[in-house]
């Protein structure tokens, strides 16, 4: 949805406050030696944020009917502000991750994996943004994110889901491809073959 610029720009400020909070929280509830555990689960709670990223792009943000009508205004004006208002998603994320890992495995893991989780999405807000407003040094790892989400944009959208990480795409084989790839990599081959 259209958002103005207080709500656009709050996560930017509000999600990092509380994935610092979740983290100390967490923290503090585990054993000093089982500081690495949280670590750990907070890594996981990255990983399954890019996963996450990839089945609401691909099955959400494109499928579902007035979702899917919000998403092709971004696709429209990709410079517009355009998103889900921190006032909804933080509630939300509370409701249906926090709170059952909670209940499932105490305070240090619910804060653990939430804590990831949110760092990143809050990841993906940085980087999403800037692959919209910002320009990209050619042959940085930006650049690479850029291309691969203007392929998105431009060639087809039903491909290159993954914003933050290709990873899902290749592994799920949604990762788009362009002509000029494959003849570079023929050229390559056949190169290497001489």
């Amino acid at each position: 949805m259209q958002l103005n610029r207080w709500n656009y720009y709050s996560g930017f400020v509000v999600y990092p406050a509380v994935i610092l909070i979740l983290s100390a929280l967490a923290l503090r509830a585990a054993p000093d030696v089982e500081w690495w555990r949280c670590a750990s689960l907070l890594v996981v709670g990255v990983i399954a944020w890019t996963l996450a990223e990839y089945c609401l792009h691909r099955f959400v943000l494109h499928h579902v009917a007035r979702i899917r009508d919000l998403h092709e205004a971004h696709h429209r004006d990709p410079q517009a502000l355009i998103g889900l208002p921190t006032v909804v998603g933080a509630p939300v994320s509370f409701i249906l991750l926090f709170a059952p890992l909670w209940w499932i495995g105490g305070v240090a893991l619910a804060c653990s994996l939430t804590a990831g989780f949110l760092l990143g999405y809050a990841w993906y807000l940085v980087v999403h943004h800037l692959l919209h407003h910002r320009p990209a040094r050619k042959g940085s790892l930006f650049f690479a994110l850029k291309r691969r989400h203007a392929l998105h944009h431009h060639v087809t959208a039903e491909g290159n889901f993954g914003v933050t990480s290709g990873i899902w795409d290749r592994l799920f084989r949604t990762d788009i491809q362009t002509h000029r790839n494959a003849a570079r990599k023929r050229a390559g081959t056949k190169l290497v073959a001489q």
